[in-house]
């Protein structure tokens, strides 16, 4: 990880340079995550960032969607992050896993100035790829995992990849104040908190202002020493990462509509207000047009179409305001912060 650390030059090269550049995708996804990392780092407030994420979404998205079809086999992953954090460490210091379900590169700058003034200094810092969809159940099963729940009371199933005999697994969903007492003494934790998806993005997505309610609440809570004490809890012994399955979408500030009628009748009848489905091989699928609005990835199941791009469009009951499982650059883009062991 310490490579994405590198800061870019003084003058950086256009998106469109950058993102239409003849090379690989491997060098092309390596260096969207560390301009995007810049830009986390350096944006003034959330709708800031997103309006930075604007043009390289649109470029993605109309002109270079093969990036996106190549992003879960060359994007650097989360998973490959954490595989490279959990070797064992040349000092005698244990490692911790901090999943923080839906953690967006927003919060990035939030948890570094926040350990910055408790005279914490990150390790390393870096920006990885969510799995494909930009969901919870995706991200599980690349870990080995039928779902979150399967990593409860430290009974992990043997397919778990970073299973082992000193490793202790919980999923966590109490105030991180009450979570200090559920930490195990193994040497190695891997833990899960379902925080701030299930109990805010979730709660507030389809509130025509929860992009609002849920940063003023991101914000208190980051701020707030039980989430300090929970951390410092972890870091006793241990170093920890801290990182997320998938980000999540304010589609309130999207930069794209879906108005041809035939396209938007597609889309509501097909996804409603979802940004990935399941495919149906019944079903029109839109990649017949380009640029392709919707995306196909096959798995073992079948395969998943998924929305590319800040598109939405106008489905009954109104699209949600904050949503993830879609392609677009806050929701497949992960912060990776590193904290020394305490």
């Amino acid at each position: 990880m310490t490579a994405s650390n590198a800061p870019e030059s003084s003058s950086p090269v256009s998106w469109q340079d950058l993102i239409c550049a003849d090379q690989s995708a491997v060098i092309t996804w390596t260096h969207i995550f560390q301009r995007l990392q810049s830009l986390a780092l350096a944006a003034t407030s959330p709708a800031a960032l997103h309006r930075e994420t604007v043009t390289p979404d649109r470029l993605l998205s109309e002109t270079a969607w093969d990036l996106w079809q190549q992003f879960p086999t060359t994007a650097p992953s989360v998973i490959a992050g954490i595989r490279d954090f959990w070797q064992p460490p040349i000092a005698s210091a244990g490692t911790a896993v901090l999943i923080l379900d839906a953690l967006s590169l927003r919060e990035l700058p939030l948890i570094i100035n926040g350990a910055k003034k408790r005279g914490i200094e990150p390790a390393n810092i870096s920006v990885r790829a969510s799995s494909v969809p930009t969901e919870t159940d995706q991200f599980a099963a690349a870990l080995g995992l039928s779902g979150r729940a399967k990593l409860a009371h430290n009974q992990p199933p043997a397919s778990f990849i970073f299973n082992g005999p000193d490793v202790y697994t919980d999923v966590l969903a109490n105030p991180f104040a009450d979570c200090v007492d559920r930490i195990g003494t193994q040497p190695r934790l891997f833990l899960w908190h379902n925080w701030p998806d299930e109990p805010l993005i979730h709660l507030h997505s389809n509130r025509s202002d929860g992009d609002t309610v849920v940063g003023a609440e991101i914000k208190r809570v980051l701020a707030f020493d039980g989430f300090w004490n929970f951390l410092d809890r972890l870091r006793q012994g241990r170093r920890l990462l801290i990182t997320s399955d998938h980000g999540y979408a304010t589609t309130a500030e999207f930069s794209s509509e879906v108005k041809t009628p035939e396209d938007a009748r597609l889309l509501a009848g097909q996804f409603g207000a979802q940004r990935a489905i399941r495919e149906d091989p019944a079903s029109p699928w839109l990649q017949r047009q380009l640029p392709p609005p919707v995306l196909r990835f096959p798995d073992a199941r079948g395969a998943w179409l998924v929305v590319a791009g800040q598109r939405k469009w106008k489905v009954s009951g109104g699209f949600p305001t904050l949503c993830h499982r879609g392609l677009s650059l806050l929701e497949a883009a992960v912060p990776m912060i590193e904290l020394p062991v305490l």
